[in-house]
Protein backbone atom coordinates (compact mmCIF):
# COMPACT_ATOMS: atom_id res chain seq x y z
CA UNK A 1 0.00 0.00 0.00
CA UNK A 2 1.32 3.41 -0.96
CA UNK A 3 0.66 6.56 1.01
CA UNK A 4 1.14 10.32 0.95
CA UNK A 5 1.18 12.70 3.89
CA UNK A 6 -1.95 14.53 5.02
CA UNK A 7 -0.80 17.49 7.10
CA UNK A 8 -3.95 17.79 9.25
CA UNK A 9 -4.12 14.17 10.42
CA UNK A 10 -0.43 13.35 10.24
CA UNK A 11 -1.33 9.89 8.94
CA UNK A 12 -1.52 9.53 5.18
CA UNK A 13 -4.50 7.95 3.44
CA UNK A 14 -3.66 4.75 1.62
CA UNK A 15 -3.95 4.74 -2.18
CA UNK A 16 -5.68 2.22 -4.38
CA UNK A 17 -3.98 0.84 -7.49
CA UNK A 18 -4.38 2.55 -10.82
CA UNK A 19 -6.25 -0.34 -12.44
CA UNK A 20 -8.40 -1.70 -9.63
CA UNK A 21 -11.88 -0.66 -8.51
CA UNK A 22 -11.18 -0.94 -4.78
CA UNK A 23 -11.97 2.65 -3.82
CA UNK A 24 -14.79 1.34 -1.62
CA UNK A 25 -12.40 -0.85 0.36
CA UNK A 26 -9.88 1.95 0.59
CA UNK A 27 -12.54 4.38 1.78
CA UNK A 28 -13.32 1.94 4.62
CA UNK A 29 -9.61 1.53 5.42
CA UNK A 30 -8.97 5.28 5.29
CA UNK A 31 -12.07 6.11 7.36
CA UNK A 32 -11.02 3.63 10.05
CA UNK A 33 -7.48 5.07 9.99
CA UNK A 34 -8.87 8.61 10.17
CA UNK A 35 -11.14 7.80 13.13
CA UNK A 36 -8.73 5.65 15.14
CA UNK A 37 -5.32 6.98 14.01
CA UNK A 38 -4.45 3.35 13.30
CA UNK A 39 -0.82 2.36 12.77
CA UNK A 40 0.38 0.98 9.45
CA UNK A 41 0.36 -2.51 11.00
CA UNK A 42 -3.23 -2.18 12.25
CA UNK A 43 -4.31 -0.85 8.88
CA UNK A 44 -2.53 -3.68 7.09
CA UNK A 45 -4.40 -6.16 9.30
CA UNK A 46 -7.74 -4.54 8.40
CA UNK A 47 -6.83 -4.71 4.70
CA UNK A 48 -5.91 -8.40 5.11
CA UNK A 49 -9.21 -9.08 6.91
CA UNK A 50 -11.15 -7.37 4.12
CA UNK A 51 -9.37 -9.32 1.38
CA UNK A 52 -9.83 -12.64 3.21
CA UNK A 53 -13.55 -11.87 3.73
CA UNK A 54 -14.05 -11.13 0.02
CA UNK A 55 -12.01 -14.13 -1.05
CA UNK A 56 -13.93 -16.58 1.18
CA UNK A 57 -17.20 -15.33 -0.31
CA UNK A 58 -15.96 -15.46 -3.91
CA UNK A 59 -16.31 -11.68 -4.26
CA UNK A 60 -12.70 -10.59 -4.68
CA UNK A 61 -12.65 -10.67 -8.51
CA UNK A 62 -16.03 -8.93 -8.70
CA UNK A 63 -14.90 -6.11 -6.40
CA UNK A 64 -11.45 -5.74 -8.00
CA UNK A 65 -13.01 -5.24 -11.41
CA UNK A 66 -16.46 -3.78 -10.78
CA UNK A 67 -16.19 -2.05 -7.41
CA UNK A 68 -18.46 -2.19 -4.39
CA UNK A 69 -22.09 -1.17 -4.30
CA UNK A 70 -23.82 0.51 -1.38
CA UNK A 71 -25.42 -2.58 0.18
CA UNK A 72 -22.11 -4.45 0.11
CA UNK A 73 -20.36 -1.51 1.80
CA UNK A 74 -22.78 -1.71 4.71
CA UNK A 75 -22.25 -5.47 5.12
CA UNK A 76 -18.46 -5.03 5.08
CA UNK A 77 -18.61 -2.18 7.59
CA UNK A 78 -20.71 -4.31 9.94
CA UNK A 79 -19.15 -7.76 9.48
CA UNK A 80 -15.47 -7.01 8.87
CA UNK A 81 -14.76 -3.62 10.41
CA UNK A 82 -17.22 -4.17 13.24
CA UNK A 83 -18.10 -2.30 16.40
CA UNK A 84 -14.61 -2.67 17.89
CA UNK A 85 -13.11 -0.48 15.17
CA UNK A 86 -16.07 1.80 14.31
CA UNK A 87 -18.88 1.62 16.83
CA UNK A 88 -21.41 3.89 15.08
CA UNK A 89 -22.30 3.52 11.41
CA UNK A 90 -25.28 5.54 10.24
CA UNK A 91 -26.81 6.46 6.89
CA UNK A 92 -28.97 9.42 7.90
CA UNK A 93 -30.04 10.20 4.32
CA UNK A 94 -31.06 6.62 3.47
CA UNK A 95 -34.32 6.59 1.54
CA UNK A 96 -34.34 10.34 0.85
CA UNK A 97 -34.52 10.89 -2.89
CA UNK A 98 -32.51 13.85 -4.20
CA UNK A 99 -32.32 15.98 -1.06
CA UNK A 100 -31.42 19.62 -1.31
CA UNK A 101 -27.63 20.18 -1.52
CA UNK A 102 -27.73 22.87 1.17
CA UNK A 103 -29.46 20.65 3.74
CA UNK A 104 -27.18 17.70 2.97
CA UNK A 105 -24.08 19.90 3.10
CA UNK A 106 -25.10 21.41 6.46
CA UNK A 107 -25.78 17.98 7.98
CA UNK A 108 -22.26 16.88 7.03
CA UNK A 109 -20.81 20.09 8.48
CA UNK A 110 -22.70 19.57 11.74
CA UNK A 111 -21.46 16.01 12.00
CA UNK A 112 -17.83 16.93 11.21
CA UNK A 113 -17.88 19.92 13.53
CA UNK A 114 -14.24 19.42 14.50
CA UNK A 115 -14.99 16.62 16.95
CA UNK A 116 -12.20 14.03 16.69
CA UNK A 117 -13.04 10.42 15.95
CA UNK A 118 -15.59 11.12 13.22
CA UNK A 119 -15.47 10.54 9.48
CA UNK A 120 -17.85 10.43 6.55
CA UNK A 121 -17.61 7.99 3.64
CA UNK A 122 -19.15 9.73 0.63
CA UNK A 123 -20.45 8.05 -2.52
CA UNK A 124 -19.85 10.01 -5.73
CA UNK A 125 -20.95 9.77 -9.35
CA UNK A 126 -20.66 12.09 -12.31
CA UNK A 127 -17.06 13.15 -12.93
CA UNK A 128 -15.91 10.47 -10.47
CA UNK A 129 -17.62 7.13 -9.84
CA UNK A 130 -15.94 6.80 -6.48
CA UNK A 131 -16.06 6.23 -2.73
CA UNK A 132 -14.05 8.69 -0.65
CA UNK A 133 -13.56 9.94 2.91
CA UNK A 134 -14.31 13.50 3.93
CA UNK A 135 -11.53 15.08 6.01
CA UNK A 136 -13.46 18.30 6.63
CA UNK A 137 -16.13 20.41 5.02
CA UNK A 138 -16.34 24.19 4.77
CA UNK A 139 -19.05 26.38 3.32
CA UNK A 140 -17.16 26.30 -0.01
CA UNK A 141 -15.47 22.90 -0.29
CA UNK A 142 -15.27 19.30 0.81
CA UNK A 143 -11.67 18.43 1.72
CA UNK A 144 -10.94 14.75 1.12
CA UNK A 145 -8.79 12.04 2.69
CA UNK A 146 -8.79 10.07 -0.52
CA UNK A 147 -7.34 6.88 -2.02
CA UNK A 148 -7.12 8.42 -5.52
CA UNK A 149 -5.42 11.63 -4.33
CA UNK A 150 -8.48 13.78 -5.02
CA UNK A 151 -7.95 16.75 -2.70
CA UNK A 152 -11.23 18.67 -2.70
CA UNK A 153 -14.66 19.08 -4.22
CA UNK A 154 -15.72 22.72 -4.65
CA UNK A 155 -19.34 23.24 -3.62
CA UNK A 156 -19.99 25.15 -6.83
CA UNK A 157 -19.24 21.90 -8.72
CA UNK A 158 -21.46 19.65 -6.56
CA UNK A 159 -25.08 18.58 -6.82
CA UNK A 160 -27.42 16.00 -5.28
CA UNK A 161 -29.77 15.82 -8.27
CA UNK A 162 -27.89 15.02 -11.51
CA UNK A 163 -24.46 15.84 -12.88
CA UNK A 164 -24.04 18.56 -15.49
CA UNK A 165 -21.03 20.17 -17.11
CA UNK A 166 -20.93 22.83 -14.36
CA UNK A 167 -22.10 20.63 -11.46
CA UNK A 168 -20.04 17.58 -12.32
CA UNK A 169 -19.78 16.01 -8.84
CA UNK A 170 -22.97 14.12 -8.00
CA UNK A 171 -22.98 13.54 -4.23
CA UNK A 172 -25.00 10.50 -3.17
CA UNK A 173 -26.61 11.29 0.21
CA UNK A 174 -28.36 7.90 0.45
CA UNK A 175 -24.92 6.30 0.05
CA UNK A 176 -23.12 8.45 2.59
CA UNK A 177 -21.99 6.91 5.88
CA UNK A 178 -21.56 8.92 9.07
CA UNK A 179 -19.00 7.06 11.21
CA UNK A 180 -17.77 7.56 14.77
CA UNK A 181 -16.64 5.83 17.92
CA UNK A 182 -18.58 7.96 20.33
CA UNK A 183 -21.89 7.36 22.02
CA UNK A 184 -24.24 9.83 20.39
CA UNK A 185 -27.66 10.29 18.94
CA UNK A 186 -26.82 10.21 15.23
CA UNK A 187 -30.35 11.34 14.35
CA UNK A 188 -29.40 14.88 15.27
CA UNK A 189 -27.50 15.01 11.95
CA UNK A 190 -30.51 14.00 9.90
CA UNK A 191 -32.11 16.47 7.59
Amino acid sequence: MTAYTNIGLGLPPFQQGGLDSLCGLYSIINAERFINHSSDEETQQLFNDLIHYLSRRGLLTKFLIGGIIHTEMLVILNKVVGKKRISNVSIPWRGVMNPDLTNFWKSMQRFLDGTPGRAIILGLQGYHDHWTVIDKITSRSIILYDSALIKRLPRSSCTTVYATWKRKHLLLPAQTYFLSNEVLDISQYDY
